[in-house]
């Protein structure tokens, strides 16, 4: 059984690391994003938190998302009491609305690939896999840097902006489904069906 969730996970989240140059040109590139995203941004209200220019946070966010084989994930929350709600708000929102959106994906992948699968477990191993990437892309989150706007009625918009290692995220993808697929006592039930899958039926 251990073998047949090793072998589904690896096939559903392995990734490829690509090493990129940054060349001058994709440098001046992405100063140039950076000082009209900091613009735009200063000019809806929106302010840096942590020390420093916002022009300055948004390149080094860019050059690392872009060329550090890094992935974003943006949360926002709006009209809170304080700053700091806001950001704890914005955090939790974050983690649910990818781990929701990973569900999506991985649902998709079983409707189409593992047929014999009904609509309860379906929604059995994508609701549990949900939960797990909740608690598991949680501990691989790292601030870049986040934004604060006070509206009238004085309370505040917070967005909060991080990065995650792609491998790091994978690592945590493969071990919330680890955990989703033996909790749902599916892995071998299944295994003629995942082996399919990994023969290519379950194509992207």
């Amino acid at each position: 059984m251990k073998q047949i969730v090793a072998i589904i996970v690896m096939a559903l989240f392995v990734v490829t690391s690509v090493s990129y140059a940054q060349t001058q040109k994709e440098i001046k590139q992405v100063e140039k994003e950076a000082k009209k995203e900091a613009k735009e941004k200063e000019k809806s209200g929106w302010k840096l938190l942590e020390p420093g220019s916002l022009e300055t946070v948004v390149k080094t966010h860019l050059l690392k998302s872009r060329y550090g084989n890094m992935t974003e994930i943006v949360g926002t929350a709006n009209m809170k009491k304080s700053i700091n709600l806001g950001k704890t708000t914005a955090r939790n929102n974050a983690v649910n609305e990818y781990a929701e959106g990973e569900k999506s994906m991985v649902k998709g992948k079983i409707t189409s690939g593992i047929i014999d699968l009904n609509e309860n477990q379906i929604e059995n191993l994508a609701g549990g896999f949900e939960r797990r990437v909740v608690a598991e892309i949680s501990g691989e989150l790292r601030l870049s840097y986040t934004l604060y706007k006070q509206n009238k009625d004085g309370s505040y918009d917070v967005q909060t902006i991080y990065l995650v290692d792609i491998e790091a995220e994978a690592k945590a993808k493969k071990r919330a489904m680890q955990l989703a697929l033996e909790e749902a006592e599916l892995a071998s039930k299944y295994g003629d069906a995942i082996s399919k899958f990994i023969d290519g039926s379950f194509q992207e």
